[in-house]
């Protein structure tokens, strides 16, 4: 779904977002940073869901797997290769 999509729905069904988070004991902005900011919050994003009847991967298909695990955001930042000696400032690393 589309972020305006989501945050219309949730408010002719609940009223404001602010309201929403509040009524889940959250902070008044919790649902407002879980709709823009992927990953921020994945309870939050489930709760949104649940409040609109979908699977978390219907609303957020970029966000959760089809069996409703999250996608991970962590960037494997493991080396593929190693740089050449010749290349290096006196043969080791910088």
């Amino acid at each position: 779904m589309h972020v305006e999509d989501i945050k219309a729905e949730l408010r002719k069904r609940y009223g404001s977002l602010a309201s929403i988070s509040r009524q889940l004991g959250l902070n008044p902005n919790a649902l407002t940073a879980a709709i823009h900011k992927p990953g921020n919050s994945v309870r939050s994003e489930r709760r949104i869901a649940e409040l609109l009847g979908k699977a978390p991967h219907e609303v957020f298909p970029d966000r959760f797997h089809k069996d409703g695990t999250p996608i991970s955001r962590v960037v494997d930042r493991k080396p593929t290769c190693r740089i050449p000696d010749r290349l290096r400032a006196n043969g080791v690393a910088a």
